[in-house]
């Protein structure tokens, strides 16, 4: 009786992950899979968590939502010189040698588009990154408009990051006013 208990679960689990739901893109109406849907959802959870990370400077936690031979492609502008950081040894130093000298770090993600493709995605998120340093005893807040392009890989049922170009559109700094 367990047994055909199990069975039956699974099998309506199988088909709840393959029905097709209708959502409303771009002026017209598309048909999904819950399992897309939970997919996009995953990946939208994966890049929050990254920002999240930076901003309690927990870098290792970071380089470990990249696959091992992850990349970041790092940029100042759209026509800026781009510098690749490959590894998650090279990311979480990367990513510690730029929150750690923080006295604080604040992110805020703002819109976020996926495009699925099987255990692939693409997805191109945008963030406002907020970092204040101790600069000849002032505070200096730096605040960065960023626009990260990403290329997703889905591992033994969980979402990475395979690559990300993460592209400075906007650096502004001041004196922290107190």
């Amino acid at each position: 009786m367990k047994r055909i208990k199990s069975l039956t679960a699974a099998i309506f689990a199988a088909a709840v992950l393959t029905a097709e739901v209708p959502i409303f893109a771009g002026g017209k109406k598309d048909m999904v899979s819950l399992e897309e849907l939970h997919d996009e959802r995953e990946i939208r959870e994966l890049v929050n968590i990254f920002a999240n990370l930076a901003d309690v400077k927990d870098a290792k936690s970071q380089g470990d939502l990249f696959l091992p031979d992850g990349i970041l492609e790092f940029q100042r502008g759209f026509d800026g010189t781009i510098q690749n950081i490959i590894g998650r040894d090279a990311l979480v130093t990367a990513f510690a040698n730029t929150i750690n000298p923080c006295k604080a770090v604040y992110h805020i993600n703002g819109q976020h588009t996926i495009k699925l493709n099987g255990d692939k995605a693409t997805g191109t998120a945008y963030c406002m990154a907020t970092l204040v340093k101790t600069v000849d005893g002032k505070d200096i807040v730096t605040v960065n408009s960023v626009r990260y392009t990403d290329q997703y890989v889905k591992v033994d049922g969980k979402w990475y990051i395979e690559k990300r170009r993460t592209t400075f559109i906007l650096s502004e700094s001041h004196e922290l006013v107190k």
